[in-house]
């Protein structure tokens, strides 16, 4: 399957967008907070969200930059979560929201991802 990132594993449905940002678990790692729902599901898929709050960053150009930071650490990170997903047989849909007011490197955007990342498969 390799690192790619196709359509098929971003949240789109306005109705699991509203359930993410409802009432389910939640974490955070600075500068990233996470929320997560996970379901038994017949087609098992982890399916994410990236949102950079226009609140703390008011340019497009910098929500866009975080935005691809946080996409880049999750793509090279994402296969152990697929796998358990698969093996479990459950559905995993992840929001990571950027929270800090400052625009940080990536390295410390990766190691928060990789962090979440650990903590959902140990929710698995």
């Amino acid at each position: 399957m390799g690192n790619s990132f196709p359509s098929n594993e971003r949240v789109k449905l306005r109705i699991v967008v509203g359930r993410l940002f409802g009432d389910c678990d939640s974490g955070f790692a600075f500068p990233i907070k996470y929320k997560l729902i996970v379901e038994e599901s017949a087609s098992p898929s982890v399916e994410v969200l990236f949102s950079v709050p226009k609140r703390f960053h008011k340019r497009a150009n910098k929500r866009n930059l975080l935005k691809r930071r946080m996409r880049e650490s999750y793509r090279l990170a994402k296969s152990p979560l697929q796998a358990l997903a698969q093996e479990r047989g459950c559905a995993v849909r992840i929001a990571f929201i950027y929270v800090s007011k400052e625009e940080l490197p990536y390295a410390p955007i990766n190691n928060s991802i990789l962090r979440i990342l650990n903590d959902v498969q140990g929710v698995l």
